[in-house]
């Protein structure tokens, strides 16, 4: 028997037994605060104090995505999921390719664009969006801030804060507002326990199955987290390390967390939702994300890592393949640069361009690739096309000498 194997089998043995015993029932999670709370104690105001002024930063800035389509959309969701208590909930979307979501004691959520980009359907945002807001419910950040130091060094960690940067256009990243503001009790505060992811997933399943979204996507969106990083390493040919890119990231799931949520998703769906599986919106989940569709793509696939790249957009096609997937699967072939890949990308654009509406990109790149294959007329004719949609694109005047005009 293999070495592999023998890891294989040993590494089930230990893992199923404690998926089970550890497994947390999600109808036991119930709220541990009320609608409109309000920090309790000196300490827990200390660290909304913080959070707070973090929000105003954040609010300010211009990481933040401000289309009115995105936002009603992700706060229906919300509505579903939360009923009154939505209303205590802040979400703002910022643009970061990485996947992670983050829940602040204020009721601050934080989405990045990289995760909406990995989402399927609305059950999977649903699923995030729940985890998070269990975080809140159960109040785990409390926890975590009583848990850290004394109250003294507490208090003079607030102390040093007053020195918070007034956020804005000149951060990359939001991460660097909270180290403006104080990173040693900010980040650490968004690092849960075991017990605390436990308590998230199953109070999150609850939510999903209560709004009669379907609790088996929970799990799904982790696996499609982990095959795409699978992917991205093979193609670098690295090996897989089940760990995240930074400190503030979600952690991919173990195995035995995966099999909690699934087990836990059998038991949902046959006692509140008759086995029906419930619903997954996978419609409902396009037409909202329509308005900023084409730029999550672009942001991934603008990463250069191939592997992840290629792997996302096939992925995400399995609900039906669009003009802005095939684009920007094209774009992923062209950027790999490798042995045949032009004819892919060239193959891709043509197909993008098949569709009753596709994105102006589309033609530009199709016709490029038609007059590099010596299809002078055909090439000529897109990229007109592509002038007609996009008469003010950054490229017009280049585009319009290519064609002679």
């Amino acid at each position: 028997m293999s070495r592999v194997l023998v890891s294989t089998l040993l590494l089930t043995v230990l893992l199923s037994p404690y998926a089970n015993a550890g497994r947390i029932p999600p109808m036991t999670m119930t709220p541990l605060i009320s609608p409109g709370y309000e920090a309790e104690d000196k300490d827990e105001r200390g660290m909304w104090q913080l959070f707070n002024r973090l929000e105003e930063d954040i609010a300010n800035s211009n990481l933040v995505v401000r289309d009115p389509e995105l936002t009603a959309y992700v706060g229906g969701v919300m509505q579903q999921l939360l009923g009154e208590m939505a209303a205590d909930f802040r979400v703002y979307i910022v643009r970061n390719p990485d996947f992670n979501a983050s829940m602040a004691p204020n009721g601050m959520m934080i989405v990045h664009t990289g995760l909406l980009a990995r989402i399927k359907n609305e059950a999977q945002l649903a699923a995030v969006l729940g985890h998070e807001a269990g975080h809140y419910f159960r109040r785990h950040s409390v926890q975590r801030w009583r848990s850290m130091k004394t109250r003294t060094a507490i208090m003079s960690v607030i102390a040093l804060g007053g020195a918070a940067a007034s956020g804005g256009s000149g951060n990359s990243n939001w991460y660097d507002l909270a180290n403006a503001i104080n990173s040693g009790i900010l980040l650490s505060i968004f690092k849960y326990s075991r017990s605390h992811e436990q308590e998230a997933d199953a109070y999150g399943l609850r939510l999903l199955a209560e709004a009669e979204y379907a609790p088996h996507q929970a799990a799904a969106v982790w696996g499609q987290l982990i095959s795409e990083r699978m992917a991205s390493a093979e193609a670098r040919n690295k090996r897989y390390r089940d760990r995240s890119r930074s400190a503030m990231s979600t952690h991919p799931p173990t195995e035995s967390r995966m099999t909690d949520l699934r087990l836990s998703a059998n038991d949902l769906d046959e006692m509140m939702l008759g086995g029906s599986g419930g619903r997954a919106g996978v419609r409902t989940w396009r037409a909202g994300i329509a308005s900023v569709g084409s730029s999550l793509l672009e942001e991934q696939v603008r990463l250069n890592d191939s592997g992840a790249s290629i792997h996302l957009i096939n992925s995400l096609a399995d609900g039906g393949w669009t003009s802005d997937l095939y684009y920007y699967l094209g774009e992923a072939y062209s950027l790999r640069g490798d042995e045949g890949d032009s004819e892919l990308a060239a193959q891709a654009y043509a197909d993008a361009v098949q569709f009753a509406e596709p994105i102006p990109e589309a033609y530009r790149a199709y016709g490029y690739a038609q007059i590099k294959a010596g299809y002078t007329e055909d090439g000529h004719q897109a990229l007109a096309r592509y002038l007609e949609l996009r008469p003010d694109a950054p490229d017009a005047a280049m585009t319009r000498f290519t064609i002679g005009q």
